[in-house]
């Protein structure tokens, strides 16, 4: 077994950097490009190549910076990566970032991001801004097209202030690929056809997108992914049953833009599957088998504009909807279940820039306001105890202030307002309300050192699954009573306290010219007031939701980036603890020590790009009950892309092995194991 907790480990992989920089950055001739949009380029005979490291953070805060200027811990998985790895889900996506996994097990429509052991509606998910806020117990509720995306983008740490009430554990915003992204040059249409196989489930991926600038200032996408497979073994060559999936998902997008001061765009998205697996989706009961069918329609329509005469008009705003259907069907005796929620939203915000001797104050006020409608049926009956009929509206209000003095000093100050009223049909309503402030101080005491700290607050508003469900839970055969959910309606909102102290390096020329170096640390501790936490009483037959005083989550983040244009590696480490305050009791949801490392190298003259990455997870028995410990585990891939346009113009081709070793394992809480070795291919083709 690998172990990963060794902290000797991750303080020597922080400290080795850190002397490397400081060696290094008094002999860098000059400060390395940044921002750069220059790709490596084949059949170059050196290597002076400018390298993509800078990628522009739109989480962070309204005002655009790049991830390693930002005081907070941001990491963005880009278009590059998403070909390396073709994931075929959000934990594909997710697993190798420090302090972030996926709960619910590998069946992908019940996957749900976990930040510092963080899960459920404590992280706020955006797919092109819309929020994705459906938490359906078992069941999931976050659906993606991992093959219309361009990049992934993770705060890690409360992120009330500019992501809305619920960020406690932090913000996961996805960005879906526009005509922009795919037009080259002065080219005004063109498609692209891709497909793909995966070995383990023997599943077939098939994508077509056009794309185009009807008119100068206008660009359009249109595109469609279909995947389908059947049920993948895992590394022992068990087949793990009902993890087929089939689904179908097109993309609408266009914009409009305003000369340079502006753009107005549309998206529209439908995804949709069909598939049979359990009631209970993340669990390995076969006893209640369902034929579900899942649509998602997202509708997101934004503008922004600022001006170049005025510094305080920099605005933007978006209106969106979201409506997502769960239809089931029992296959036992043919038990009709519905869900449905439907997310309708609105926000804005505006940034005022003023000048005082050459030092900059931003001011951005903004504010959201969202409603949640959900609505159960079972053989057209409501379900007032399961997924009772329940609405809830949450508007907040922000500012915030970012001051920088002497170009090297940067202030950050920002407070927040949310309320919110729930009520169910039947029950009693709810309503509250908190203020969420945050503050940052960042000094770069050199070219290559940017120490920060920061500390910010959260809110979140219980559930309305937390608050309101009373129905039967599960049935036990035999003299053992049934589970019944016990509705809370006194929970408490949770709330967040989080100092982070962290530090970001930037530097290069460290052994040839055109190198880069990027890496970003942090430490934290996050002490959550009125912690929710659901509990099931076997013997009492219950299972309900109640307020933990305080519980205390800290660790340790650590994610470095060095590229030379050939060679390029990673490392990403974390380490964290979370426990009740009063009690001592350590909380569920807390991810073993892990640690990313990952490389390649890049045959310029070949256009073809080999490498790999190793995962590995200690193993936690630091949890709540000792029948939940989790084993650790080592998970190897390997990857190769190949740009063929010499050879065929538009092919690029994508390989890799996933789980190489052929290991048997779980992440997190999961109950069923992960798929076992798998060959993956995809070839894509622009005209």
């Amino acid at each position: 077994m690998v172990r990963t907790t060794s902290v000797r480990l991750l303080l020597a992989t922080v400290s080795t950097l850190a002397l490397s920089v400081a060696a290094h950055a008094q002999d860098s001739a000059s400060e390395p490009a940044t921002n750069t949009q220059t790709a490596p380029t084949r059949n170059a005979t050196t290597v002076e190549t400018a390298v993509v490291l800078d990628t522009v953070t739109v989480t962070a805060s309204k005002l655009k910076t790049t991830a390693i200027d930002t005081p907070a811990s941001v990491s963005i998985v880009n278009e590059e990566d998403l070909d390396r790895f073709q994931p075929d889900g959000l934990g594909d996506i997710l697993n190798s970032l420090p302090g972030v996994e996926t709960s619910g097990g590998p069946r992908s429509s019940v996957q749900i991001p976990t930040i510092r052991g963080l899960t459920d509606d404590r992280v706020v998910v955006r797919i092109d801004g819309a929020r994705a806020n459906l938490r359906n117990g078992h069941k999931g509720g976050i659906f993606i097209d991992p093959e219309m995306l361009k990049s992934v983008e993770v705060y890690r740490g409360p992120a009330s202030t500019m992501q809305g009430t619920g960020a406690l554990g932090g913000a996961v915003t996805l960005q879906t690929l526009d005509a922009k992204d795919l037009l080259e040059g002065d080219d005004r249409i063109g498609a692209r056809i891709k497909t793909g196989y995966a070995s383990v489930d023997h599943k077939l991926t098939l994508n077509s997108t056009a794309y185009g600038r009807p008119t100068e200032n206008s660009d359009v996408l249109v595109g469609i992914t279909r995947k389908s497979g059947g049920s993948y073994e895992n590394g022992s060559g068990e087949k793990e049953p009902y993890t087929d999936d089939d689904y179908i998902n097109g993309l609408f997008k266009g914009g409009i833009d305003f000369s340079d001061t502006g753009r107005m765009h549309l998206t529209v998205q439908r995804y949709s599957d069909d598939h049979r697996l359990p009631a209970a989706p993340d669990g390995a009961s076969l006893s209640n088998i369902v034929d579900r069918e899942t649509e998602q329609l997202t509708g997101v329509f934004g503008a922004e504009y600022f001006s170049p005469n005025n510094d305080l008009i920099d605005a933007s705003g978006t209106v969106y909807g979201m409506r997502t259907n769960l239809d089931e069907k029992r296959l036992s005796d043919g038990r009709h279940d519905e869900r449905n929620l439907e997310t309708l939203g609105i926000e804005g915000s505006n940034t005022a820039r003023f000048d005082f001797s050459g030092n900059e104050l931003a001011v951005t006020l903004g504010g959201e306001v969202f409603e949640d409608t959900q609505e159960g049926r079972r053989d057209g009956a409501p379900t007032t105890g399961l997924f009772p009929d329940a609405e809830m509206l949450i508007a907040g209000v922000y500012l915030d202030n970012r001051l920088t003095l002497m170009e090297n000093l940067e202030l950050t100050a920002g407070i927040r307002y949310d309320s919110f009223d729930q009520s169910a049909s039947g029950q009693s309503d709810r309503s509250d309300d908190a203020v969420s402030p945050r503050f940052s101080a960042t000094y770069r005491l050199a070219p290559w050192l940017q120490p920060y700290v920061s500390y910010a607050e959260a809110f979140n508003a219980p559930s309305l699954t937390q608050l309101y469900n009373d129905g039967l839970h599960f049935a036990i055969p035999g003299p053992t009573p049934d589970n019944y959910f016990v509705p809370n309606p006194n929970l408490a909102a949770e709330k967040a306290k989080t100092w982070e102290f962290g530090a970001n390096f930037k530097t290069g020329q460290i052994l040839t010219s055109q190198d880069t170096l990027r890496a970003k640390v942090a430490i934290f501790r996050n002490e959550v007031t009125d912690y929710i936490e659901q509990s099931t009483d076997t013997a009492a037959g219950t299972t309900t939701s109640s307020n933990l005083p305080e519980a205390e989550i800290k660790g340790f983040e650590a994610e470095v980036n060095y590229d030379t244009g050939i060679v390029f590696a990673g490392v990403a480490a974390s380490i964290l603890r979370g426990e009740n305050s009063e009690t001592g009791e350590n909380l569920s949801n807390i991810q073993g020590d892990k640690l990313s490392l990952s490389g390649g190298y890049r045959l310029m003259d070949y256009g073809l790009e080999l490498g790999g990455r190793a995962i590995m997870v200690g193993e936690q028995d630091r949890v709540p009950d000792d029948t939940a410990n989790r084993g650790g585990y080592t998970r190897l891939d390997l990857f190769a892309r190949w740009d063929a346009s010499d050879h065929v113009d538009g092919l690029q081709v994508n390989a890799g092995i996933d789980n190489l070793l052929d290991q048997t394992y779980r992440t997190s809480d999961a109950i069923i194991y992960e798929p076992g070795r798998n060959f993956k291919i995809s070839a894509s083709m622009k005209f």
